[in-house]
């Protein structure tokens, strides 16, 4: 009999928590979508710069100043929404946000496909369409629903689907209106409106409200493979957790030297990755490869430069726990400072009308294409990664709105000057000024950033009280 029970456990445990992969995949699309708006402006820019008032609803080309507001003021209040709207999620529930999230995205979305030639409305509703920031939340969710040993499997899902909006953009914007393009990067949102209604409240968010009961019911259905003894021992697990965390106030970031360590590390590798410029080069992608002065389309680059960044963020989440935080950021800083400046320098060459362009036309494409290739193996994802990791329990919600926060608002500066500084004094300078930002932040991170890869949470903690005495490099 003993053995018969064994044998139907072992037989349990070798089945898949398919309802959790099934929540998890139909909440990032919500991510999906988030990530192609991203990339709206490159195609849709190209369209609004034509004189063919066929493609061009404004009748006419747009101006800088609206360019720059069009791309930068939606970044400016997501910087808002982080801080404000996740908040309502610890009020309503994690799933119950995001639905609100979705039917936001969606009705935004609408809005925006028939803004015809209105530049304000435009403006608008993309700044609705992201302000709900649903992807924090999503990530979230995500963690919360999933166990120990999947959740950075699971948590890697945020990461490829964004990557995956970007690549849906770039392919569907050149070939489409901007009307129909808009309707069809805002389909993402409709469907998960339809599947996750079929979703569970996490059983985390429902321990923190007193249910109980309707939290062990949700673990059943996310953790079907597991015994109703392991169910109770997770349960249990999760309440104890609870116990122990506390809320953390922005005050107490300051309170500890291993707590400023920790928001000084997170804060570094996320602002060398948003002062890269890939952030700014990739919303602007088609109109910057156009300028060029290539015989290659900029909409097709920016396609293929999104299957080569897809790939090399799924390459991260393959070898980063061989070759751990630290190494792997470094290479791809170090890869990215480098590529950036030669691509400065063809911009140069071509704006002194160098006789070295003809035997250059490669540069472009090729710089291009190993930027976000080194960009996507750690600058990418690992910020994010660390973010997560060196915080202490009940200060990472805190310190990641914090850090996030301030980064965006680097985000929208250099997105709102880019249009501006490049007209005025050409895009060789604003690339070089991408490069030289990554080539210090590499300098800081080779002799400062520690490594977490192999630690436990609590090993990170005395890893940063101890601080002084390890050797970084």
């Amino acid at each position: 009999m003993h053995l018969e029970m064994e044998e139907s456990h072992n037989v349990a445990k070798k089945r898949k928590p398919f309802f959790a992969y099934f929540c998890v995949l139909t909440g990032n699309l919500l991510t999906l979508s988030l990530g192609a708006s991203l990339t709206w402006t490159s195609p849709v820019l190209t369209k609004l710069s034509s004189n063919n008032t066929d493609i061009n609803p404004l009748g006419r080309p747009i101006t800088a100043a609206e360019v720059s507001m069009l791309a930068g003021i939606p970044t400016f209040t997501s910087t808002l929404g982080l801080l404000i709207m996740p908040k309502f999620s610890d009020i309503f529930g994690r799933k119950n946000f995001l639905l609100f999230s979705g039917v936001v995205m969606f009705l935004s979305g609408i809005g925006l496909s028939f803004s015809g030639g209105n530049i304000a409305f435009m403006i608008i509703t993309r700044c609705l369409f992201s302000f709900t920031e649903a992807h924090s939340v999503t990530s979230i969710y995500v963690a919360e629903i999933a166990e120990d040993h999947n959740r950075g499997k699971m948590g890697c899902c945020l990461s490829i689907f964004h990557q995956m909006g970007h690549l849906f953009g770039y392919v569907i914007g050149p070939f489409f209106s901007i009307k129909n393009f808009s309707l069809i990067i805002t389909a993402p949102t409709l469907i998960f409106l339809l599947f996750f209604s079929m979703a569970p409240e996490t059983p985390i968010y429902l321990l923190t409200k007193g249910k109980e009961n309707e939290s062990k019911n949700v673990l059943r259905k996310l953790i079907s493979n597991k015994s109703e003894e392991e169910i109770e021992l997770e349960l249990k697990g999760m309440k104890e957790n609870l116990k122990k965390e506390r809320k953390g106030k922005i005050v107490d970031l300051f309170k500890k030297r291993e707590n400023v360590l920790a928001l000084i590390f997170s804060f570094l590798p996320l602002l060398i990755k948003f002062s890269s410029g890939v952030t700014v080069i990739y919303a602007f992608l088609a109109p910057f490869f156009d300028q060029a002065g290539t015989n290659l389309s900029g909409d097709m680059v920016a396609i293929l430069i999104a299957v080569f960044k897809v790939s090399s963020f799924i390459l991260s989440s393959v070898l980063i726990e061989k070759f751990g935080r630290r190494k792997l950021i470094l290479i791809s800083s170090t890869g990215t400072t480098l590529n950036l400046f030669f691509i400065g320098v063809y911009f140069y060459l071509q704006s002194i009308n160098s006789s070295l362009l003809p035997y250059l036309q490669w540069l472009p494409l090729t710089g291009l294409i190993l930027t976000v290739s080194f960009y996507g193996i750690g600058l990418g994802p690992i910020p994010h990664i660390l973010a997560a990791e060196l915080p202490p329990v009940e200060l990472r919600a805190t310190m990641a709105a914090l850090v996030l926060s301030s980064c965006y608002v680097v985000v929208f500066v250099f997105t709102f000057l880019y249009p501006f500084v490049s007209e005025m004094y050409g895009n060789e300078w604003c690339v070089w000024w991408f490069s030289l930002n990554c080539a210090v932040g590499t300098i800081l991170m080779y002799f400062f950033l520690p490594e977490t890869k192999g630690k436990s949470l609590d090993e990170i903690q005395d890893m940063l009280k101890n601080y002084s005495q390890l050797k970084i490099h």
